[in-house]
């Protein structure tokens, strides 16, 4: 839940939130000027003595935030590199407060994450090797790169006591609010558990597992209620295990606020806890445990806003099963209950794609007799509107590259602004269950011989808000083509046909088109047919 824009605001330092509003408002505002005339001395030398003051006045995150825009000009100076930032911020955290240390420290562990960001590949190459890697980033693998953003986040939590007892509010000129109160991250240990947490539970961890893994088992008490989670103690002989970690960071949290007169802490990491667990748990009942340990939560919270999002979640978790219409019936109770909280949001959302209409067709490319049929597959939909619009195929083959029937926004607002040679519609059984379902539908008789784009939309006017239009080219002739390739002679061969009786249709002329070099479509060898319909064609 993004309460603040936090420290991954801070990554690059350049622009550290809102215009500083205090004792050195006007210090600040000589900094951006410098900056802005592209004078980055200068405007480091003017945060020196914001630094000073802000760290004599016990205004930390006003001196971090100096510090963090002292270190990213730093960086520019010398060409701008990642690494540069993170060496100069990773010499200096030892100089200052130590109640400034565990937000630089989580900032380091942020840096070093937006580097590996930006050089995951690299990364992923790479071969751990036996040997310790050195200083320089551009050697290390990918669990040495982990580990390092891991030991920094650790680092910023070492100060329990201190943290606890931290309000978050005292860094308000650093973390930038969002929508959410702080009482769902009241202190700074709330504030770095969860930023922490973020990082646990990243995707890359599993690419660098030990063959000792940590594996969180679904029958585990991940999906206990809270009292039962919080005494688990795991066994396993994996204790750097990033999984691991998380879990113990849960339990901290909620051991934490398990007293609170306000719930709001609590239950949001339990929530949290919950999600978590959905995304890492292994085993094949999963699914039943994290609805069971949500309706559990649901019940527990019912009169908490935060019992939305769990509402949200459950519906989710039921729509991904196919379950819809339960699905949706959960997401409106929880947009119900609290319609003016950040559940009520996801359920709404999650309303309104369960809710959406779609309509696409797939039909055979040549229609002849007997006519073939225009397969239907939509949802929330009960009539589809259809027009043939007839086209020049070869000036559209040529402009067409790699893509022969890719259609873009733009191709398909010109195909619905052309005058179609037919329209008609057809009427669809509902889906009261908003799942798809598929319906043939006969093409319809009476089109000229020629080449069309058939066009469906669940809207009669075609119209490009809440709507979808397909598209299906199609070739109406009465006539067929059997192709052969014979590589090993370097032609191609076949016969054209009247599709309704297989007679063979003599001086036909048959062209190919091949792309050129640039994907873009060319004419090519073209012949006629004899008087078996049979033609013969070089390929190139």
């Amino acid at each position: 839940m993004d309460n603040w824009i936090a420290l991954s605001g801070l990554l690059l330092g350049l622009t550290f939130g809102a215009a500083m509003a205090g004792p050195r408002d006007e210090q600040w505002k000589k900094v951006d000027e410098a900056v802005n005339k592209g004078l980055p001395k200068t405007a480091i030398e003017r945060l020196e003595p914001i630094i000073a003051a802000a760290i004599q006045d016990k205004a930390y995150g006003e001196a971090i935030k100096a510090i963090g825009r002292k270190i990213a000009l730093e960086g520019n100076i010398q060409g701008n590199k990642p690494e540069e930032r993170i060496f100069r911020l990773q010499g200096e955290i030892g100089k200052y407060p130590a109640e400034m240390r565990p937000l630089l420290e989580a900032l380091l562990a942020h840096w070093y994450w937006h580097y590996f960001q930006h050089n995951r590949w690299r990364f992923m190459r790479r071969t751990q090797t036996a040997q310790e890697p050195g200083p320089d980033l551009q050697t290390w693998d990918l669990p040495r790169i982990l580990a390092e953003i891991g030991k920094h986040f650790t680092a910023a939590l070492a100060d329990e006591k201190t943290l606890k007892a931290t309000p978050v509010s005292a860094y308000d000129d650093l973390l930038v609010k969002g929508s959410v109160s702080d009482q769902y991250r009241p202190t700074m240990f709330d504030f770095l558990a969860h930023e922490a947490l973020q990082f646990y539970s990243a995707g890359e961890q599993g690419a660098a597992k030990a063959e000792d893994a940590f594996v969180l088992a679904a029958d585990s008490p991940i999906f206990a209620d809270a009292d039962q989670f919080m005494t688990w103690q795991p066994t396993t002989t994996d204790e750097d295990s990033p999984t691991l970690k998380a879990v113990r960071l849960y339990q901290k949290l909620l051991a934490f606020h398990r007293g609170d007169a306000d719930k709001a802490a609590f239950a949001d990491a339990d929530l949290a806890r919950l999600t978590f667990g959905h995304n890492k748990a292994q085993g094949e009942d999963k699914g039943e445990r994290y609805k069971a340990a949500l309706k559990r939560f649901v019940d527990a919270n019912a009169r908490h806003e935060v019992s939305a999002r769990a509402l949200a979640a459950w519906a989710g978790q039921l729509h991904q099963e196919g379950e819809h219409v339960e699905a949706r019936k959960l997401a409106q109770r929880g947009l119900d209950a609290f319609p003016n909280s950040a559940g009520a949001a996801m359920c709404f959302n999650l309303i309104q794609q369960i809710e959406a209409k779609s309509a696409s067709i797939q039909t055979e490319r040549v229609w002849n007799e007997p006519l073939p049929t225009i397969n239907v597959t939509y949802r929330n939909v009960t009539k589809v509107f259809f027009r043939a619009v007839p086209y020049d195929f070869e000036s559209y083959i040529r402009t067409q590259r790699w893509g022969l029937y890719n259609f873009d926004d733009k191709k398909r607002k010109e195909l619905i602004g052309r005058n179609a040679a037919m329209q008609w519609s057809a009427d669809l059984p509902p889906t009261p269950d908003y799942r798809e379902r598929a319906e043939k539908l006969p093409a319809p008789k009476g089109l000229k011989p020629g080449f069309y784009f058939i066009l469906a939309s669940h809207d009669q006017s075609f119209g490009d808000t809440q709507n979808q239009v397909s598209v299906a080219p199609v070739w109406v002739s009465d006539l067929a083509l059997v192709v052969r390739e014979r590589d090993y002679e370097g032609v191609v061969e076949g016969f054209v046909l009247r599709a309704l009786t297989g007679e063979p249709v003599a001086g036909a002329t048959v062209r190919a088109w091949t792309r050129d070099r640039e994907g873009w479509f060319k004419p090519d060898e073209q012949g006629k047919t004899d008087d078996n319909g049979l033609f013969r064609i070089a390929n190139r």
